[in-house]
């Protein structure tokens, strides 16, 4: 049946409609048909494809090709929700699958919280809701050693500094290596510094224990 559909419609209208679409199109519409997703979420969006009033379309194929292959309803809203807020591109969305963010978000919150995160995403309450916990940080390519030095790991997060804020938490800006910091008439160099707009406040990440964590947050 799908090979004549597909001849017929290839026929038809050109390329795109091969059988493997056709099942992927199929899949779409009996995960989606019937799921909904938050109207404040929704309203941002307005003007966009909908099947229904609260149900916005915002990302690309390929991302809903991501998304229907996890199973758990709860954990596909919250990818679906952070990749459309933090404008995630296909790698990302995967990248932040791959790297268990909903579990680690899952983890430290009671059940209302996890189904806050279905609901609405990652929600900026206090201080520790934009860390994550613990970071992954595989994009660096360092190999798995005990130690790093120091100027080896620095090199490695400027060089891909883009990833890094986005591991890092909601509304981080790069401020400087090796900054110079004057306290109670004392100088000193800290590692990496990064500048929140939602806390108002600079980041200091300086190396304190090689074995225990790669990064300590000050």
């Amino acid at each position: 049946m799908l090979n004549q559909l597909s001849a017929y419609l290839t026929n038809k209208f050109g390329k795109g409609f091969s059988v493997t679409n056709l099942k992927q199109m199929r899949q779409f519409y009996m995960i989606y048909s019937h799921d909904k997703i938050g109207q404040t979420l929704s309203d941002q969006f307005k003007g966009l494809s909908s099947v229904e009033p609260e149900r916005k379309f915002v990302l690309s194929w390929s991302h809903y090709l991501q998304l229907m292959r996890i199973t758990n309803v709860n954990e596909r809203h919250f990818y679906e929700i952070e990749a459309m807020k933090n404008g995630w591109s296909l790698s990302e969305l995967k990248r932040q699958f791959d790297s268990s963010l909903y579990e680690r978000l899952a983890l430290s919150k009671d059940k209302k919280a996890v189904a806050r995160l279905a609901a609405e995403g990652q929600v900026v309450e206090s201080p520790q809701d934009l860390i994550k916990d613990p970071y992954i940080l595989e994009f660096l390519g360092l190999p798995e050693l005990p130690e790093y030095s120091e100027t080896e790991l620095e090199s490695k997060i400027i060089d891909n500094l883009q990833k890094f804020l986005l591991e890092l938490g909601t509304g981080f800006a790069f401020v400087g290596r090796q900054v110079r910091f004057t306290f109670d008439e004392e100088h000193f160099r800290v590692d990496l510094v990064f500048f929140n707009r939602l806390l108002r406040c600079f980041v200091l990440f300086e190396r304190l224990n090689y074995q225990r964590r790669i990064i300590q947050l000050a």
